[in-house]
């Protein structure tokens, strides 16, 4: 993929997950060297930036407005989340008394 797509393979590297790390040893081994490199993937990472700063930018809007609704049941959510803990932490002792 780097040898056939070379420039193109450093920025699409960028936007998948776990790709990365290994694409910079990978593109290591092939032809493209240092000073073609570094550039085109300095300038990869700052378009990855802004498109990532920009997605939380607006999800972050949605957010706060979701949360806002949310306030009013703070109280509910919370007994909510102390129940449920607590019933999972019941089954998995009555489980272990079990297996003993």
């Amino acid at each position: 993929m780097i040898e056939r797509w070379g420039i193109c393979a450093i920025f699409i590297t960028q936007y998948v997950y776990g790709f990365r790390i290994l694409s910079a040893a990978v593109i290591g081994l092939t032809t493209i060297g240092p000073k073609k490199y570094f550039p085109l993937q300095f300038l990869s990472c700052v378009i990855w930036a802004v498109i990532m700063t920009l997605i939380g930018y607006f999800f972050g809007h949605a957010f706060q407005v979701l949360i806002g609704d949310m306030k009013k049941y703070v109280f509910h959510i919370a007994i909510a989340i102390i129940v449920v803990g607590f019933l999972i932490w019941v089954v998995r002792d009555l489980k272990r008394q079990r297996n003993n």
